[in-house]
């Protein structure tokens, strides 16, 4: 349900793993300009080995596209939605699938930041509906978060997470509802942060980027915050002793704004438009780029 990026990378994943597929969109339009894509996607998948060759001409016999909810829901085993991150949509959007899917079909949002709760509201199976988030690019990265609203189902959440995982991807499951979830909230934080730097003259786009890919962005594909002040403080305990004074005078100085300033936005976009691999290439040539990187990322990850 929705083709654009993220439902692109759905549809992707699910073809590669062999499933049959219905696509849909608001108009025709937008669906064939979406299939072009993924036929790229899958394209890439078989240059890269991560499919057999033939998988491209074989996922194109397994996916249809319609621009209607009814017949894209009618009689399936899992919808996947993916449309604009808004109550208003989405809700929507739950109510028509809820009205015309199987009432064993699982109902998963894909939003980025909404809570389950409020989505599953107008349904008549809100036990069926459940959050699973991916991460751009959807295709690669394999992390998904999953939540239940407040009427979600045990065996719903269970079972989201075991298809994800049939899927090929690493399911973490949310205790409890919060917006943005893990995620999201994390990469606010940080880019709160960045955008600050660049707004206040300390350092360029170019230059947050750097210091972060060259420094502890090459730990973070290996451990997490929690794993890194455990090992760098010789224990968690002893890091949280030796090290929450420092952190908190970093923690004063920096910014709690929750909307970006003007000034900032003038600043962040300058620099980036300026930045080198911005001026040389197309977007669509970062994003080769950016996946070829995390394949071969993923590759030496997986050895392991």
């Amino acid at each position: 349900m929705g083709a654009g990026l993220i439902g692109q990378g759905w549809a992707t994943i699910f073809l590669s793993r062999g499933l049959e597929v219905i696509m849909q969109d608001i108009s025709q339009e937008i669906l064939n300009e979406s299939m072009k894509h993924i036929c790229m996607n899958l394209s890439f998948f078989e240059t890269q080995g991560l499919v057999p060759k033939g998988s491209v001409e074989a996922g194109w016999d397994r996916i249809k596209t319609t621009t209607q909810i009814a017949d894209a829901v009618g009689h399936v085993d899992y919808v996947q939605e993916s449309v604009p991150d808004t109550y208003e949509i989405k809700k929507r959007v739950f109510r028509e699938m809820d009205a015309t899917a199987p009432a064993h079909a699982i109902l998963a949002s894909s939003a980025s930041g909404l809570l389950m709760t409020e989505i599953q509201e107008d349904t008549t199976r809100p036990e069926r509906c459940v959050l699973v988030h991916p991460i751009l690019p959807v295709h690669l990265i394999p992390i998904v978060e999953i939540a239940g609203g407040e009427k979600t189902s045990r065996e719903t959440v269970q079972e989201a997470c075991e298809f994800m995982e049939r899927m090929g991807k690493s399911p973490v499951v949310l205790r409890r509802e919060v917006p943005g979830y893990i995620i999201n909230r994390l990469q606010a934080a940080l880019l709160r942060e960045a955008i600050d730097l660049v707004d206040k003259g300390i350092a360029s786009p170019e230059e947050v980027d750097k210091a972060f890919c060259r420094g502890p962005g090459l730990r973070d594909p290996v451990m997490g915050p929690f794993l890194r002040m455990h090992i760098a403080g010789n224990g968690i305990k002893d890091f949280i002793k030796n090290f929450a004074q420092s952190y908190r005078y970093r923690w004063e100085t920096m910014e709690t704004w929750t909307s970006i300033p003007p000034s900032a936005i003038e600043a962040v976009v300058k620099g980036t438009r300026g930045m080198g691999i911005v001026c040389e290439k197309s977007l669509g040539e970062i994003r080769a780029w950016r996946d070829e990187m995390l394949v071969k990322l993923l590759k030496l990850i997986d050895k392991d």
